[in-house]
């Protein structure tokens, strides 16, 4: 039985388990489902379980009125350290220590060890600010133009949003090393590989996300529009966590299966697993703050967003396999890991059948020789002319679409793609 089939068949014992006098027969069930399946599957199921729980106790607890320790009554934002920042980054990287010190009171609040404490204070420094914040200070970039405010308080709410995604992002990013074992993250051994880590890290990437929907709310709870960022996170999440279950079931473990690795299956995981949290979330972040209500609005920032996700993913899997990693900042693994990338579907689609046969020798396998036989074979093919060309087709079309905006403005879009255009890392 396949892995997505397990997976469907969990999730529907889960569903289930309400049904009167079959509590034991489906939780038996349930657990044999699960410990059946790859640990990589079983993280991403666990992953959309969290997701459905957070929705429901969103839906649950939409109307109740807050307690005294659910938001700040009085919160004082770093703006003197946000003044006097020299750049766009720096202004935005003056928040985080707020945040991690408020994420770290409110354990305390729950009475937890100072040892637990200090755990995740490190495990936060190391998997949290490390990044190039694009996702981040886009969002205040966006927020500024849509509210059309330059207020320092006004710019620090709109960092502690940034700063939201950005937690997101290390919940994505921790996870995701552990079920690819990737060795490098930033520059640096991903958390899971750190000597008193481990498996830890699972847990670690679930306190992550919590501590998104815990900068929102303490921050962001009494607002008009808190229900609707919390709703957009969570829609954006729950994506995002279909695309790493997409990805992940796109091969069976220990199996290449070429014939699986299409162009139509490649959009459909870029779509979901990058897309949406990376372009759409800032973007519709401001809107909401912004007090948007055009659906119209909302559809055609989506459908831009999207393109320049694929746009994004593609560079991604071009410099996961020729990029320098010292630049990029981590090893790229997507040949070993049996990956459904972009430079895979075109090979497909380009090469002869001796050349088939090389991929299906060689891909999929944790050997440097054979990593070396694929990027060989790329090569031959003429893979990063085709990437070039495909880049600048792809801006163009773009650039055409953005030029149909009138909606908002199209400085919203067009800091997100001066961003991502010809990046190196």
């Amino acid at each position: 039985m396949s892995s997505s089939i397990n997976i469907a068949a969990a999730l529907m014992a889960v569903s289930a388990l309400p049904l009167a006098g079959k509590a034991g027969e489906i939780i038996d069930s349930l657990t044999s489902f699960f410990f059946g399946l790859e640990l990589a599957e079983q993280l991403g199921l666990l992953g959309i379980l969290f997701s459905i729980v957070f929705l429901i106790s969103s839906l649950v607890g939409s109307n109740s009125s807050f307690t005294p320790d659910d938001v700040g009554s009085a919160i004082s934002y770093p703006i003197a350290e946000i003044e006097k920042a020299s750049n766009e980054k720096e202004r935005f990287k003056a928040v985080y220590p707020m945040l991690r010190d408020q994420m770290l009171e409110h354990m305390e609040t729950h009475k937890l060890p100072g040892e637990s404490v200090e755990w995740v204070r490190e495990m936060m420094d190391y998997t949290v600010p490390g990044g190039k914040f694009n996702r981040g200070t886009t969002v205040v970039s966006v927020y500024e133009l849509l509210n059309k405010t330059t207020d320092t308080t006004e710019i620090a709410k709109a960092a502690v949003l940034g700063w939201a995604v950005e937690f997101l992002q290390a919940f994505f990013l921790v996870a995701d090393d552990v079920m690819d074992e990737s060795p490098t993250r930033r520059g640096q051994p991903c958390w899971y590989k750190v000597k008193k880590v481990g498996w830890i890290a699972i847990n670690d990437s679930f306190i992550l996300e919590s501590f998104v929907f815990t900068i929102i709310k303490k921050h962001f709870g009494t607002s008009a529009y808190y229900q609707q960022l919390v709703d957009l996170f969570l829609t954006i999440t729950q994506n995002t966590e279909f695309g790493q279950l997409l990805d992940l079931t796109s091969q069976t473990p220990g199996v290449v299966d070429l014939t699986r690795f299409t162009l139509e299956r490649y959009q459909m995981i870029v779509k979901y697993k990058t897309a949406f949290y990376t372009f759409y979330l800032p973007v519709a972040i401001g809107m909401i703050t912004a007090g948007v209500k055009d659906k119209g609005a909302f559809d055609l920032a989506e459908r831009i967003c999207l393109k320049m996700g694929e746009y994004f993913q593609i560079q991604d899997d071009y410099l996961d396999c020729f990029g320098d990693p010292e630049v990029i900042g981590k090893v790229g693994t997507d040949i070993q890991d049996n990956k459904c990338s972009w430079l895979v579907v075109q090979a497909l689609d380009r090469c002869s059948q001796d050349q088939r046969k090389i991929l299906e020798q060689n891909y999929g396998k944790w050997d440097d020789k054979k990593v070396a036989k694929v990027k060989a074979l790329y090569k031959d093919l003429d893979l990063p002319k085709v990437f070039a060309d495909y880049e600048e087709a792809s801006y163009a079309i773009i650039q055409a679409d953005l030029q149909k905006v009138d909606c908002m403005p199209k400085e919203c879009f067009e800091i997100l793609l001066k961003k991502i255009y010809k990046r190196s890392k």
